[in-house]
């Protein structure tokens, strides 16, 4: 028979490590019972040394006051008191104060990190909240805190003095708070965020960043993960879920305005499903593969929609009421508004937007209609009474421009993979007159290609696609591909990485790499890099391309259509095949003549060809190194050479 051994000690350690972890008013009833344990045994011991310690609770007393004060050590006489009085007085070091100290700063440590890492519930109202930690989060909030204007007009409608904005994050930690301080564009202004703990998808969590009373949601398309079986669009869907459930269970009536980003456009629908409230959503995908799209057909646009997407820049877009201009035809509004460009209007029902871009001159502003404007700033949405009262004939009518056609077939070459291909191909495919050769290199397996492109709606016979399975980033494979052949090259970011330098450093090296072989073609392609890192755009920025920095791109649009949900409609006008489309014009094809001419002149050429003219794109750098001019003063006189162009928004039918 077995006999099991007493294991007392285990049990007495096993029983205060219970207590230990209960937190910091168990330890302190720990260490007080050790004191008091301490204090009765030296009471005793020093019982039979006389006065002043002849009774039990003057002893006791006695050793308290050694244990907590090492000062009382001098008074005692006597060999066996000084010898007892030393070991209490050792003791209260080690436990009285010892303990004690070790106990307060664990525990105000202890609460120090709680607060860091924002576990606390929020009470706010019209707050403006994001939902999750990406590449896009800091950008976004730097936009918001950039819109001045939208910023005065959102608060305007909520009814609220102060902007209070919200992140709620997977883990938050000191590292956050200073990548919001090293912005340019947030710097002191981080103390003004809040950061919160939590995941997107748990009902919990909404409720701790009070989410039900925000005036706005934005939910930030996390980076495309290797598992098969979540992605970021499923996360999304799930927190529209979440916010829906979480408003019928406490019987909220009206919820909360959601601009969500969906990568995947089969996913958009479902999105729209699952959440009752007012709801935009930003099929991430599509916008830059109609970006990249609008750019190879017309090299050069990047710079454009860089410039009109960013609130930091010059140039922004705006849609606004004036009921004081209803009646007034579009062509005398154009000369009205002296600091912006009058680009349509919107036509609105309730949450649904219609816009309705490069109208002719006779259309007239109807009531309800929101009037479209280019403009570098809110302040500039001014128009002058004196251009109103004068009714000028509006500049005759000449005739429509023909819009020059792209070479059949188009020649591509695509370096790198992610997920923006297969929507870029499919954009392509959308272009009913044009055909398209694309070869695309990429070390992804074609098996795995073939996979992404069979989701596809249709089988394009219009596009063609060559695969290769090559490293883009060895100069042997590099001369191999016959880049100096193909009318457009694109070096996409890989979605293989996780980290963006990683990804950014592979596309730059094989532009390098390009470069070289380039440099000695007779013709030379359109060249379109795509980048992760805004960072690294100054480290190509000696080269002849051009590039496209998808985060940036997606956080403009987000921030842009949180405080301005009618934006949304304008942009998908704008990116879409068909109808309205920004361009280059040749200055010959408006016969404008060299040398000097102001601005409204132009806007008068581009009316009688029935397009709206945003700017000029100058073959030489300007004064600051820029070559783009939008939106520049009515009567500001520009120097035009040969080689400029002009930006202009005209109308595919």
């Amino acid at each position: 028979m077995h006999i099991k051994r007493p294991r007392i000690r285990q049990k007495i350690i096993f029983t205060l490590e219970r207590q230990l972890v209960k937190g910091a008013h168990f330890q302190l009833l720990l260490v007080a019972a050790l004191i008091g344990l301490i204090s009765i045994i030296g009471g005793i011991l020093v019982m039979p040394s006389g006065a002043p310690t002849a009774t039990f609770g003057e002893s006791v007393w006695w050793a308290f006051l050694r244990l907590s004060d090492p000062g009382y050590l001098g008074d005692d006489e006597g060999n066996w008191r000084r010898f007892i009085s030393t070991l209490i007085t050792v003791a209260g070091y080690v436990v009285f104060l010892g303990s004690l100290v070790a106990v307060i700063t664990t525990w105000m440590n202890r609460k120090i990190r709680h607060l860091e890492q924002g576990l606390t519930p929020v009470t706010a109202n019209n707050h403006i909240l994001i939902l999750g930690w990406s590449n896009r989060t800091i950008h976004i909030a730097a936009e918001i805190f950039q819109s001045v204007g939208r910023i005065r007009r959102f608060l305007e409608k909520y009814d609220t003095k102060k902007l209070r904005l919200i992140i709620l994050s997977e883990e938050v930690s000191p590292f956050q708070m200073q990548e919001l301080k090293d912005h340019p564009m947030i710097g002191s202004r981080a103390h003004e965020i809040v950061l919160r703990t939590g995941l997107a998808i748990d009902r919990e969590h909404l409720r701790r960043v009070d989410s039900l009373n925000a005036s706005c949601i934005i939910i930030p398309s996390l980076a495309y993960g290797r598992k098969e079986l979540i992605n970021p669009d499923i996360e999304t869907i799930k927190c529209l879920l979440s916010l829906n459930a979480e408003a019928n269970a406490q019987n909220y009536h009206k919820l909360p305005y959601v601009v969500a980003e969906i990568q995947d456009e089969n996913k958009i629908n479902a999105a729209r499903r699952s959440y009752t409230g007012p709801l935009e959503v930003v099929g991430s995908n599509t916008i830059i593969s109609r970006l990249m799209a609008q750019n190879i057909r017309h090299p050069g646009l990047s710079e454009v929609y860089n410039e009109i997407l960013s609130q930091v820049d010059d140039s922004n877009l705006f849609s606004q009421a004036f009921p004081e201009l209803i009646g007034q035809p579009i062509g005398l509004l154009k000369k009205a508004f002296t600091k912006a460009v009058v680009l349509g209007i919107i036509k609105t029902d309730g949450d649904n937007f219609a816009p309705h871009l490069n109208l002719p001159d006779e259309k007239v502003l109807e009531e309800g209609d929101l009037l479209v404007l280019l403009a570098r700033s809110s302040t500039d949405l001014v128009w002058r009474r004196d251009r109103v009262a004068t009714k000028e004939a509006p500049a005759p009518f000449v005739g429509l421009l023909p819009v020059e056609e792209q070479q059949s077939p188009n020649r591509i070459l695509i370096l790198g993979w992610n997920e923006h291909v297969p929507s870029l191909i499919r954009e392509l495919g959308t272009y009913e007159d044009e055909n398209y050769f694309i070869r695309l290199i990429t070390l992804r397996p074609v098996s795995e290609r073939e996979k992404d492109l069979a989701f596809l709606e249709e089988d394009n016979n219009r596009v063609r696609v060559e695969h290769v399975v090559a490293d883009f980033i060895r100069e042997s494979e590099i001369r191999k591909i016959e880049a100096e052949t193909f009318d457009h090259i694109l070096l996409v970011s890989s979605d293989r990485l996780e980290e963006e330098e990683e990804a950014d450093a592979r596309t730059m090296v094989g532009y390098v790499l390009l470069e070289e072989v380039l440099e000695k073609a007779n013709k030379r392609p359109s060249v379109l890099i795509e980048l992760s890192d805004p960072s690294n755009e100054s480290l190509i920025k000696r080269f002849q391309s051009e590039v496209i920095i998808s985060p940036m791109v997606l956080s403009h649009l987000l921030a842009g259509i949180a405080l301005q949900q009618e934006l949304n409609s304008i942009y998908n006008e704008l990116f879409t095949v068909g109808g309205a489309e920004i361009i280059f014009r040749d200055l010959m094809e408006y016969g404008v003549s060299l040398g000097k001419i102001r601005f409204f002149e132009l806007e008068s050429l581009a009316s009688a060809h029935g397009e709206t003219v945003l700017g000029v794109y100058l073959d030489r750098e300007d004064e600051a190194g820029n070559h783009l001019m939008l939106n520049p003063a009515k009567g500001h006189e520009i120097n035009l050479s040969e080689k400029d162009r002009l930006v202009v928004l005209t109308t595919f039918y």
